[in-house]
């Protein structure tokens, strides 16, 4: 009888790809007893032929997947983010399989052309987190005192592969993310995660959630690099940790020595507008990074926090603590390398188009790879902002004195 051999972790991956339990999967197969589970937890394991093709078509994924040793390992101890409560175990594990199969096929990539080599440092608990933040601008070739036009650029430049998550997955179907509503009471509520992939784990990852708000965008790529640097350790990321991912993301994108000269004396919501499109960061962060770095006294920040979930922002009949002025002054950032790698090495630029390779990957796993990347390069990809009075973007013009108006209305 012909037999095939297997590796146990990749029919785990398989398994938890397709968010199904293994209950399921052995009702489907027609098996009884523990056999699933002495399969996913042995190394290696033989199956006849039959056997093999039903689990491939049960898990749909192809045969070489499950005949190929996997180079990532990750566990949920292994991402670095504080998963909210509501978090399940095996929500944790599916973001970590997510994340060791992204890890595979990147590795899949730089054998045919080279990743960019990483950059990014790690630092030890005594390095302050503004030295960690201008560590890494200056590993990035960034200024100390200038905005970053584009962060997910610069991190895909220093090799950290960035992956955004649609909000429909095309490998399990969920709606899991949501790029407009936040609060649509859906089953992933962070907003990104980090991990190290590779055969030696040395390959920085970062996943986020799809979303219509720039700001946030970038602001999580900011936070998830500041995990990597500061808490490289892994392990459950505590509150104080996510505390000090948040102020080196706002530290990064705006470095506080850099702007001290350009707060106003007396801070307001409006006059901190040009501040906020200037160097790319949300109002509230910005207030936020002011008090943390004591440019605005405590008194101030309380009160503006007050004002920014209080105050309705005209165009959007939202506060300004959901939809701040400019909100729509730049497009959300996009990741580009895996597509520009994907292209490089196999002259494709779908998923589909992967088709004819045979890949080990099935084609809805490769569309949920591709499905966040730019397609090519962005010519509108947004600049510093000169002026203080006004921001373009692709033609579009978002004038400060409206916002002035309006008020005065």
């Amino acid at each position: 009888m012909t037999t095939v051999e297997v590796y146990g972790s990749r029919v785990r991956q398989a398994r938890v790809l397709r968010r199904m339990t293994s209950k399921a999967v052995m009702a489907e197969l027609g098996w009884k007893g523990a056999r699933q589970t002495r399969l996913e937890q042995a190394e290696v394991s033989s199956l006849d032929m039959e056997d093999f093709l039903r689990v491939t078509e049960v898990l749909r994924f192809p045969a070489l997947f499950f005949t190929t040793p996997p180079a990532s390992r990750v566990d949920a101890g292994d991402l670095l983010f504080r998963a909210p409560r509501a978090t399940t175990a095996g929500e944790k594990e599916y973001l970590a399989q997510f994340a060791a199969v992204v890890g595979d096929f990147l590795d899949g990539l730089d054998s045919g052309w080279p990743l960019p080599p990483v950059k990014l440092p790690v630092v030890d608990a005594s390095t302050s987190i503004s030295s960690a933040a201008e560590l890494v601008r200056e590993r990035m070739g960034i200024d100390p005192d200038a905005p970053i036009s584009y962060l997910t650029y610069e991190a895909e430049r220093c090799g950290i592969p960035v992956v955004q998550r649609l909000r429909r997955s095309r490998s399990t179907g969920a709606l899991s993310l949501d790029p407009v509503d936040d609060d649509a009471g859906l089953s992933e509520k962070h907003l990104g995660y980090s991990t190290r992939v590779g055969e030696y784990g040395d390959r920085p990852l970062v996943v986020v959630r799809a979303s219509a708000s720039w700001e946030r965008m970038r602001w999580t790529v900011g936070h998830e690099i500041g995990h990597l640097v500061l808490h490289a350790g892994g392990g459950e990321v505590t509150e104080d940790q996510e505390l000090e991912a948040s102020r080196f993301a706002s530290e990064l994108i705006a470095p506080a020595k850099a702007i001290a000269a350009e707060v106003p004396k007396v801070p307001s919501l409006l006059n901190l507008v040009p501040l906020k499109l200037k160097w790319g960061i949300s109002i509230g962060a910005l207030i936020r990074h002011l008090a943390a770095s004591e440019l605005i006294e405590q008194q101030r920040y309380e009160m503006l926090r007050r004002q920014l979930y209080t105050r309705l922002n005209p165009d959007t009949g939202h506060t300004w603590g959901k939809t701040e002025p400019g909100w729509d002054a730049r497009e959300p950032e996009r990741p580009r390398l895996i597509s520009r790698w994907v292209e490089r090495c196999y002259g494709a630029t779908t998923a589909a188009m992967l088709a004819p390779h045979q890949l080990m990957w099935p084609q809805d796993l490769l569309e949920d790879f591709l499905a966040g990347q730019r397609p090519s390069p962005n010519r509108g990809t947004p600049t510093a902002i000169p002026s203080s009075q006004s921001v373009s973007d692709g033609g579009t013009v978002i004038a400060i004195d409206r916002f002035r108006q309006r008020r005065r209305a």
